[in-house]
């Protein structure tokens, strides 16, 4: 039986018991997972538009006003150190590198601005990512390298100017470990010091410098480990700890040598914070083993998640399909139910097909019709079209009353 990807808009043919045969989908896989690359658990840089319109704008008064706001809330500790960094940056952080000569006017028409100071550095390093552009290493010129480094000098010129602007620079030290990751001048942990002494509780500093000391940037996991033993004897939270350790141990499952390896890491790093908002690093683990043909293995952590979550939709849609390439017809017929029960348009339409065509020991055009009509009601073509498969089966059976 072909199973299709729920994106997928290829339509094969349906030959069911009856003597009408129609061209309609069987059922729905599941979506093909993002490849599991980690992330900071914080983004930074929520950019608010009317902070571009006044830089665009030239109306320096209006950032610098802004700018009072956000320090004076930080110096009263109104906002944390994460938090301060998050609102700084988005007070400077256009998304565009065409805003730079904008900045220089604001560093030129307020030289003592901390925030147009570091917003000009952040600039000149985005522009730098920008002339590297996004290839691999080896599909990088040596005049895009070159134009990179002038950018990344100037970028670290303004960063370190920025520092001597406020007593507490932590934006501007967790942007150096960026600039520094990139031009290898071997000062990343010098700035990461600078930041934890400013605020040791901060995540973001950590965040980013793990990231550029994995082994692939040329550090090591026997260094981040003795970083996250050393995390863990400071005053940072227990959960934030936990999370830190975790995106250490995430790292190391995308570096691991087999799969199985890699489901075991995935997993010790969910363990690190066993919350739901975490629940994605089980399912990594779950998607290496379907992705390994290791069904067996997946159905288990899927299990675990649905233990601990009971309205994770997605785990029950793919156990049941798991179940279900296991010719397991009748549990992937329940986890189809319980799935489709959640608003799952995938496994709706799959139990619908269960239930058309007798998949999983019963026949019901009644249900199939009540769960085919609610997947397609959500859009998902392949539902609609085994509707009108169903709509012909039951004139059928009138017919013969």
């Amino acid at each position: 039986m072909n199973l299709h990807h729920p994106l997928a808009s290829v339509v094969v043919a349906l030959a069911l018991a009856f003597t009408l045969v129609a061209p309609v989908s069987t059922l729905a896989a599941p979506e093909a997972a993002p490849k599991a690359v980690p992330k900071a658990a914080k983004k930074e840089n929520s950019t608010d538009m009317r902070y571009v319109v006044m830089l665009g704008s030239h109306d320096f008064a209006g950032l610098a006003a802004a700018e009072k706001t956000i320090i004076d809330n930080y110096r009263k500790r109104l906002i944390g150190t994460d938090e301060f960094n998050d609102q700084i940056i988005g007070l400077v952080w256009p998304p565009s590198a065409s805003y730079i000569p904008d900045a220089e006017l604001w560093v030129k028409a307020q030289p003592e601005s901390y925030a147009a100071r570091l917003g000009l550095g952040r600039l000149q390093l985005y522009a730098a990512w920008e002339a590297r552009g996004s290839g691999l290493a080896r599909d990088v010129s040596r005049e895009q390298f070159a134009a990179m480094r002038v950018l990344l000098k100037k970028a670290e010129e303004n960063l370190l100017a920025s520092t001597k602007l406020f007593e507490k620079p932590f934006p501007s030290y967790n942007n150096l470990i960026n600039v520094d990751a990139m031009l290898s001048q071997g000062n990343m942990r010098h700035y990461l010091d600078q930041a934890i002494k400013i605020d040791p509780t901060a995540k973001l500093a950590y965040d980013r410098y793990i990231q550029y000391r994995i082994p692939r940037w040329g550090g090591s996991y026997a260094e981040l480990d003795a970083l996250i033993a050393e995390i863990k004897k400071g005053p940072m939270l227990p959960e934030d700890q936990a999370d830190l350790a975790a995106f250490v141990l995430t790292w190391k499952a995308v570096d691991a040598p087999n799969p199985a390896s890699t489901i075991d890491l995935y997993i010790q790093a969910y363990e690190q914070l066993p919350i739901q908002g975490k629940v994605f690093r089980l399912y990594w683990a779950a998607d290496v083993a379907k992705k390994n043909n290791l069904n067996k293995r997946a159905i288990e952590i899927y299990t675990r998640i649905i233990d601990a979550y009971p309205d994770e939709h997605k785990a029950y849609f793919e156990r049941g399909y798991r179940y279900d390439q296991m010719q397991n017809y009748e549990l992937a017929l329940k986890d189809f139910v319980a799935s489709a029960k959640l608003g799952n348009k995938y496994a709706q339409n799959n139990a619908g097909y269960s239930y058309m065509t007798g998949r999983g020991g019963l026949k019901d055009l009644t249900l199939a019709k009540f769960y085919l009509t609610q997947s397609a009601a959500q859009g998902f073509e392949h539902a609609q079209e085994k509707l009108k498969v169903l709509e012909a089966m039951l004139a059928a059976e009138d017919a013969k009353k």
